[in-house]
């Protein structure tokens, strides 16, 4: 849940949790949680080439695992319900991690978890929001665009995608931080950038440093990468041209006409943005931050 991940993070702020010990806990969390492509092979409903398959599809399409394999006739509406119930079911949250590894007692953890739900200040629709993992409506609560004007909306859905894709192809839970509006953008570190050209121009980029950078590449290539080579600038480039690619997907969908131009990777690069924001998010490897602006082509 992004709950889960929200309230992770308090704990690190506060220091109640080192950086270690969370990172372990969500390990633990994460240990105890099954993908769907895996319970549908379990069960015999789905077998390997089939799972990768829809796997694929994701990388096209901006749908969920279930609804793919359903267009696919790979499952029925009523296995994909009985698929989630065992997810569901077998599902342990960051506060019975940080219990059963001993962190932090129960009397702890209630002080924790009452202290947080009052400085958080969250609003129902917000605590609905992470206990449903909805990114949309997510991006809509914790950023503002306010500023940007008419792109304001396109920004709000770019990220619940680009949020939508990290969980799918990086990891579990995203965590967005507070959206900071920019003139100027200094990378120090890696910066992969793909503008979107057409009816709209969007200039989209991420920001991480070696170690995230890895890692990712890693994650999405599915290979056991050790060094930022060819390979690795690759496949980081290749997950940002996918999240655009569904982008252009989805607003042909509503009549309108986008474009890719190639994607660029450079490091410790100077960029005037007239328009834009970084949007810092926090995976469980580390951090990245999400460039949005007003391309020009």
């Amino acid at each position: 849940m992004l709950l889960n991940q929200y309230f992770g993070q308090y704990l690190l702020n506060k220091q109640i949790l080192s950086a270690k010990q969370l990172r372990e806990a969500f390990a633990f969390e994460n240990s105890a949680k099954l993908k769907l492509g895996v319970l549908a092979i379990n069960a015999g409903l789905m077998n390997a080439s089939q799972v990768e398959e829809v796997h694929e599809l994701q990388k096209a399409k901006d749908k969920k695992f279930g609804e793919l394999a359903i267009e696919a006739g790979y499952l029925s509406l009523a296995k994909l319900e009985e698929l989630l119930e065992v997810q569901r079911s077998r599902q342990m949250s960051l506060s019975q991690a940080v219990v059963d590894l001993g962190f932090l007692d129960l009397a702890q953890l209630e002080k924790a978890l009452a202290d947080y739900k009052n400085e958080s200040k969250f609003t129902n629709d917000q605590w609905q929001s992470l206990r449903t993992a909805d990114f949309e409506q997510a991006a809509h609560l914790f950023l503002n665009f306010s500023k940007a004007g008419g792109i304001g909306e396109i920004y709000y859905d770019y990220v619940g995608l680009f949020l939508r894709n990290l969980n799918r192809f990086i990891c579990n839970v995203p965590v967005l931080q507070s959206n900071i509006q920019l003139s100027e953008y200094n990378a120090t570190k890696w910066l992969v950038t793909q503008n979107v050209v057409g009816e709209v121009n969007l200039f989209t980029g991420i920001a991480l440093d070696d170690k995230v950078f890895l890692e990712i590449a890693r994650r999405y290539s599915q290979e056991d990468l050790n060094e930022i080579d060819e390979l690795a600038e690759c496949s980081v480039a290749e997950f940002l041209n996918v999240v655009n690619g569904i982008f252009c997907v989805n607003a042909s969908d509503q009549g309108v006409d986008l474009d890719l131009r190639p994607q660029c990777t450079t490091q410790c690069t100077s960029l005037a943005l007239t328009k834009g924001y970084r949007i810092p998010i926090e995976l469980d490897c580390g951090r990245l931050e999400l460039i949005l602006a007003e391309g020009l082509e």
